[in-house]
């Protein structure tokens, strides 16, 4: 029983979360009339290439779609501006060919305002909408 009570008071002086500071971008794409099938097969590359190189960078990665309509959304999060042009840099040339297929319709950034200045000239080709993180936004410890 003390154990458990033990546990208990150190779980509770601890907090279960911490600053958020994640940078997150989501490219929302619109596939082409006719390439779904191509732009859907790119897909994996990307993930692997984001395996391979981005261990100590990418928070998460990963593709939601594509929708009836035809788009398709990457959620992806970045330790810093920085780890987010590592990205770029690491998946440029896929980037490149699945824009034959797809457009970039909208690209959300969000983080620390900070870290949203240092992106806004490398990304202001892509038209990005930035969105500072609201003080005293946090993200659990916890790894899922």
């Amino acid at each position: 029983m003390n154990a458990a009570k033990t546990a208990l008071q150190m779980s509770s002086s601890s907090t279960w979360y911490e600053d958020d500071k994640v940078i997150t971008l989501v490219p929302k794409f619109k596939i082409k009339d006719g390439m779904r099938e191509p732009y859907v097969a790119l897909l994996p590359k990307f993930v692997e290439l984001v395996k391979a190189n981005e261990e100590e960078s990418c928070v998460h990665y990963g593709f939601v779609g594509p929708t009836e309509d035809g788009f398709a959304i990457c959620r992806e999060g970045y330790i810093s501006a920085e780890a987010v042009l590592k990205h770029l840099d690491n998946v440029g040339d896929v980037l490149n060919e699945a824009l034959q297929y797809a457009d970039i319709v909208e690209l959300m950034i969000q983080g620390p305002a900070e870290e949203l200045k240092k992106l806004e000239e490398p990304l202001a080709h892509f038209g990005p909408t930035h969105y500072p993180l609201v003080e005293g936004s946090f993200r659990s410890k916890a790894q899922p």
